[in-house]
């Protein structure tokens, strides 16, 4: 990727910046919390893009915000992060974004409410109870293999064939011998070169998704933090204030004290360890 693809990668952020500053905070720059954009929030659902073209724009983002990170000195980038306007209030989510809630119609709109904000008249928050969410599937004895793949950037069935060529140590054993290991990693080596994963970025994922024997086996995780919305008895809408990361499968939702009403959540993959896994939005599903 050269210098002017990521000089015209700036100048599409800040148009974009500048034409949806009208209509609310338009999306971070490099540096800030949700990374380099190069579509405008939403033009992903209006495209209709598949879920490998939306990695793979994801996956050119990270790029090209590490490459901008080189490029400017602190001084710039702490700049450039000023530069950002904030939503009225100061009130967003974890993702910059502001969230939805229902009209009179039980359609969903954008409104200004955001964590920390005053709510409408006669809506409160209620914390959110997150239970579950670190399932795997069985074939993959425990490993969180989805997070795997996706910090590699590679499919999770990609992963899963390179991993089939690993014989892990025994119960008991104390772990593989160093001739085991450097025959495992060979194997690993092998089967995920050719896409472009290297000895150190295998080695930095491998290890931050090693658990320990014991202490529920489980990989490092955040749990997510959010609110229901709640207006006159009913929750119409709900608020994410932290998506945490290392979900594996979508957590349940509960409001405590509240009933009639479910949701769907759904997770974020990425190469980003510490966002990977993360509650990326929380839709109301009706009780029938």
């Amino acid at each position: 990727m050269n210098r002017n693809l990521i000089v015209f990668a700036l100048t599409l952020h800040f148009t974009v910046c500048t034409i949806s500053a009208k209509d609310g905070p338009p999306p971070p720059p490099p540096g800030g919390g949700g990374g380099l954009r190069l579509l405008p929030r939403g033009a992903e659902k209006t495209l209709n893009l598949t879920a490998e073209q939306n990695q793979q724009l994801k996956d050119l983002e990270a790029e090209m915000k590490g490459k901008v990170e080189k490029i400017l000195t602190p001084e710039q980038l702490t700049q450039l992060k000023s530069l950002r306007p904030q939503p009225p209030g100061g009130g967003s989510n974890n993702r910059g974004e502001r969230p939805l809630l229902p009209d009179d119609k039980g359609s969903v709109k954008e409104t200004s409410v955001g964590s920390g904000k005053a709510l409408p008249a006669g809506v409160t928050r209620l914390p959110v109870v997150f239970v579950g969410g670190h399932e795997t599937d069985p074939v993959d004895h425990g490993r969180p293999v989805v997070l795997i793949a996706a910090a590699l950037g590679v499919k999770t069935e990609v992963f899963r064939e390179a991993f089939s060529h690993v014989h892990p140590a025994g119960p008991g054993s104390g772990g593989p011998s160093e001739t085991e290991a450097r025959a495992n990693k060979a194997a690993l080596m092998n089967a995920l070169g050719k896409f472009g994963i290297d000895n150190d970025r295998l080695d930095a994922v491998s290890n931050f998704y090693r658990y320990p024997p014991g202490s529920r086996n489980l990989w490092k995780n955040q749990p997510a933090t959010a609110s229901a919305l709640v207006k006159e008895g009913a929750i119409i809408g709900y608020e994410i204030t932290n998506g945490g990361y290392g979900y594996t499968t979508p957590p349940t939702v509960t409001v405590p004290g509240m009933t009639g009403a479910t949701a769907k959540v759904e997770i974020a993959y990425g190469k980003d360890m510490e966002a990977n896994g993360s509650v990326a939005a929380i839709t109301m599903v009706n009780a029938q």
